[in-house]
């Protein structure tokens, strides 16, 4: 039989220690999406005063619903519990997010991480990408082929998007499941100007590597907060609600026009196993277990 007292307190609990409602609780706390542990508690805290009288009655915790995780109706059911307008809440929660760090990721391909480590993490810059594509074509005998036409192939991949650029991601689950080739062959404008037969080349070096870098939020712009804030919202509603063993992998990019500075970058690992998303999902399965940073040349 379900019991709301017990259901409401199960919900407060981790974050009975907190201050309620204090926008510095969100003041340099790192958090991990990934670890709701990390982030639900201090949600919790914010939200409890902008709670109506009966909120926790119409928010019903431990009442399972049926939705999707990403389904746009959690905020609905969030906002219907709230003092004001759920879009207000939203903004507000975005507003206070730029003090606090996220754990981020970004996929790469190197044969030395520890370029990141002393150099940081640079925005796409097409002349030095340009410069380093016609290396591989020189020193790649299998591209002999390819380099009378390389001017040519530049030119048709036109994108410019990425000029000046980087991105990161919050939650690595997507990227390795659906976006495995920037890991697998590095550059993804490299890799389209080669094309399906070219890129091939990328895997004789270096090996597929995911960085873990701490983002500090107030280098997001304020539209990426406010979406950021609706995801952690909507996240914690489901959590709420259908108190479910495992996190939303959501898909959520960082747009940065700034490079990483080295000691934002905290990890990197190297996936053996990719489904390759340019090779209609194929299996790809890395040569190499590990990079030179791993494994650095004894003195």
């Amino acid at each position: 039989m379900y019991d709301l007292d017990s259901s409401v307190e199960l919900l407060l609990q981790p974050a009975a220690a907190l201050s309620k409602g204090d926008d510095n609780i969100w003041r340099r706390h790192h958090f991990v999406w990934k670890q709701p542990e990390t982030w639900v508690p201090q949600l919790t805290a914010w939200l409890l005063p902008h709670f109506r009288r009966d909120g926790f009655r119409r928010l019903k915790p431990g009442r399972f619903r049926d939705l999707c995780w990403d389904d746009f109706e959690w905020r609905d059911v969030l906002g219907r519990c709230l003092l004001a307008d759920i879009d207000y809440h939203t903004d507000q929660l975005a507003d206070v997010l730029d003090r606090a760090t996220l754990r981020t990721y970004h996929g790469c391909r190197t044969d030395d991480a520890g370029s990141y480590f002393r150099e940081g993490l640079l925005v796409h810059d097409r002349a030095h990408m340009t410069a380093r594509l016609r290396s591989i074509v020189e020193q790649n005998q299998e591209l002999n082929w390819f380099a009378p036409r390389l001017d040519a192939a530049i030119a048709e991949i036109d994108n410019t998007l990425d000029i000046g650029r980087l991105y990161v991601v919050a939650e690595d689950t997507f990227l390795l499941k659906h976006a495995a080739h920037y890991l697998i062959y590095g550059s993804e404008w490299i890799a389209a100007v080669l094309g399906s037969t070219g890129r091939k080349v990328l895997l004789k070096s270096g090996a597929p590597t995911l960085l873990e870098i701490d983002l500090p939020l107030r280098v997001a712009t304020p539209g990426t907060l406010r979406e950021l804030s609706a995801k952690l919202l909507a996240e914690w509603t489901r959590r709420a609600c259908n108190q479910p063993d495992w996190h939303a992998p959501i898909d959520f990019s960082f747009c940065l026009r700034t490079d990483i500075p080295p000691d934002w970058i905290v990890d990197h690992s190297h996936p053996a196993e990719l489904n390759d998303p340019l090779e209609q999902r194929r299996l790809y399965k890395a040569a190499v277990a590990g990079c030179a940073y791993c494994s650095p040349a004894p003195e």
